[in-house]
C-alpha cells in the first residue's frame, strides 16, 4: 500500500476561454478555465514536426490561488498548472466523463511571454 501519493500532474498551454470567477457555499474564492494544450510530434516519414489537435482540460482554482488567477490571466496566456487530476462522470449524461485539473499552482510560461511581478500588499491565507 502507498500512503501520501498523489496523482500530481504539470502541464502547459494556453487559456482557452477567460477565467470565470465564483465563490463557494462557504463564501470562499473559486476560478475555473478551459486549458488547451497543444501537442507536436515528430513525423519519422518526412522529417518534420506536425501539430496534432490540441487537447482541452477543465482547471479549477480555490482560495487565494482563485483570486490571483482570477485577477491576473485572461483567454491565450500561455501558462503551466500543477494539480491533481480528477476524472468524473459528467452531471447530465453518465456516459460521458469530465476531465478536470484540481490546480494547486497556476503560472505564467515564461518560455512564451514575459510578465512583470506585482508586489502588493500580501494576501491573507485562506
Amino acid at each position: 500500500m502507498l500512503v501520501g501519493m498523489q496523482n500530481t500532474l504539470t502541464v502547459a498551454g494556453q487559456l482557452a476561454t477567460d477565467v470565470i470567477a465564483s465563490v463557494d457555499t462557504g463564501g470562499d474564492p473559486l476560478a475555473r478555465f478551459r486549458l488547451a494544450v497543444h501537442n507536436r510530434r515528430l513525423d519519422q516519414a518526412n522529417g518534420r514536426w506536425v501539430s496534432e489537435p490540441p487537447t482541452f482540460l477543465t482547471v479549477t482554482c480555490a482560495r487565494r490561488l482563485a483570486h490571483n488567477v482570477a485577477g491576473a490571466l485572461r483567454r491565450g496566456d500561455p501558462v503551466i498548472v500543477v494539480g491533481r487530476l480528477r476524472v468524473m462522470r459528467h452531471a447530465t449524461d453518465p456516459r460521458r466523463t469530465v476531465v478536470e485539473v484540481a490546480a494547486s499552482s497556476v503560472g505564467l510560461n515564461l518560455a512564451r511571454t514575459t510578465a512583470i511581478v506585482g508586489r502588493g500588499e500580501p494576501a491573507s491565507a485562506a
